[in-house]
């Protein structure tokens, strides 16, 4: 697999025209694109081509079984399938409430009081009337970039007829000079089972443009000033007060910072920025952990557990750290915004990308080799698919034991080979110390249990040596 740098990306002379070649890798995007990842892949030799000829697959929206089907077993796809357990509002809050009610709510603290409406309408109401005076916050759940988002200090005022989720509004947020922010922060998930997870070291912070105040403290919360408690960047960039950032060098400046301008203000004003970024990666990894029953029996039946490792995720989680350094969980972005208007956003999300696509390791492969064998092997699969079985299916033969190839060591591996193209990326999941995320699985997984006694067996090795 080849190492993706940034070498080429900002040089502005023309591209030299590209031949078709059987051995270069291809690329398509499904719904939309971006063209930092499209200069990034032409830098580093890509050609474009149709979805069912791509060697990389890059949607916009979520990715339905027939489309795994249909890609070559080479092939790369940026989403699992039903991921959207935690990317949609409403499946997020479905989805966290159930594991409340396994694991105990304190296991799951982190996501605002919420309610999906028009379902949990008489719910909300309640809990809105023995909770009087505090602001709530509606949001449209198939919206994004803060459309159709209203605060509310009544049950009076629920949207009426509207598929939307009402959350208890974080009333005491952390603030910088008077302003409210939140985080973006990038997330990638080369696997479910196992799960292998890995978080990006530097990410965003988007601030409001005008200065907060509590909308319970005086007037009413339906007028509250939105370029003060809403965050996002599609909203506060039409603000007057909106400070653009005109160099990536001073990222600590204007209206959008990088997230390790944010770690350096918050150490000189005496946070312990190292237990608070453990809250934080605590609150992703259990939200990984939520998603991982659905996409991983999902990906069973397509196959892309156990032997057809076409897909890979880039989530972008929303967090806001509130007056006493508490994480809380907003949302998660199935397609998070790789858009690049300002010096720093191009340079976060190109390094992002660059290293995202060194970690999912696609390399060029024989062709005409691979069109056979998939013929085969598709066919096969859909008629398993048609009998309501699983794609995948184990080949019958020499067994992996006999020739040295047990799960645990392929797994092994693979955590190794993805340890040393992580670049900016820090893993996650498995991890020495884990095992208390082991209890949070809906289901006992042997492999990811190993994988943690294996790093804490590393662990005690290296404190030996």
């Amino acid at each position: 697999p080849q190492r993706y740098t940034l070498e080429a990306l900002h040089q502005d002379e023309p591209r030299p025209p590209q031949r078709h070649e059987d051995g270069r890798l291809t690329y398509a995007f499904r719904g939309g694109e971006s063209l930092v990842l499209r200069r990034l892949l032409e830098d580093h030799g890509y050609l474009p081509s149709p979805t069912a000829d791509a060697d990389l697959v890059w949607s916009s929206g979520h990715v339905g079984p027939e489309t795994l089907l249909s890609l070559p077993r080479h092939a790369k796809v940026n989403h699992f399938p039903r991921s959207g357990v935690i990317t949609r509002k409403d499946l997020l809050v479905r989805t966290i409430a159930m594991l409340r009610a396994r694991c105990g709510r304190a296991a799951y603290e982190y996501l605002p009081l919420s309610f999906v409406l028009p379902a949990d309408a008489a719910a909300c109401t309640a809990a809105m009337g023995r909770d009087g005076g505090a602001t709530w916050i509606a949001k449209p759940i198939a919206s994004s970039q803060g459309r159709g988002i209203s605060l509310l200090g009544s049950s009076a005022k629920l949207p009426v007829g509207e598929d939307c989720v009402v959350s208890r509004y974080v009333a005491r947020p952390l603030l910088i000079d008077g302003y409210k922010f939140d985080l973006r922060l990038y997330v990638a998930v080369s696997s479910f089972e196992p799960l292998r997870a890995y978080v990006f070291e530097e990410g965003l912070c988007r601030f409001s443009t005008a200065r907060y105040s509590d909308p319970a403290d005086g007037g009413s919360a339906a007028d509250a000033d939105v370029f003060a408690h809403l965050t996002n960047y599609s909203i506060n960039k039409r603000s007057s007060h909106f400070v653009p950032n005109a160099d990536a060098a001073d990222d600590g400046f204007g209206s959008k910072w990088s997230l390790s301008a944010l770690k350096r203000c918050l150490a000189r004003n005496g946070v312990d920025v190292a237990a608070l970024w453990r809250r934080v990666d605590d609150l992703l990894l259990r939200t990984l952990i939520a998603a991982e029953p659905s996409v991983a029996a999902a990906g069973r039946q397509v196959g892309t557990a156990g032997g057809r490792a076409s897909c890979f995720e880039l989530l972008g989680f929303d967090v806001l750290i509130d007056e006493c350094l508490k994480p809380w969980l907003l949302e998660v972005n199935l397609s998070p915004s790789l858009g690049a208007d300002t010096p720093l956003d191009l340079k976060v999300k190109s390094c992002l990308l660059a290293d995202l696509l060194t970690l999912v390791a696609l390399a060029p492969h024989d062709r005409a080799a691979a069109r056979a064998k998939e013929r085969t092997l598709r066919a096969a699969a859909i008629e398993r698919l048609s009998r309501g079985e699983p794609t995948h299916r184990r080949h019958k033969g020499a067994s992996d034991a006999g020739r040295g190839r047990t799960p645990l060591r392929c797994a092994l591996r693979t955590l190794d080979a993805e340890a040393r193209r992580a670049g900016g990326f820090r893993r996650l999941f498995p991890l020495a110390g884990g095992g208390e995320y082991l209890l949070l699985f809906a289901q006992h997984r042997p492999l990811n249990a190993a994988l943690v006694r294996e790093l804490d067996a590393r662990c005690a090795r290296a404190a030996q040596a």
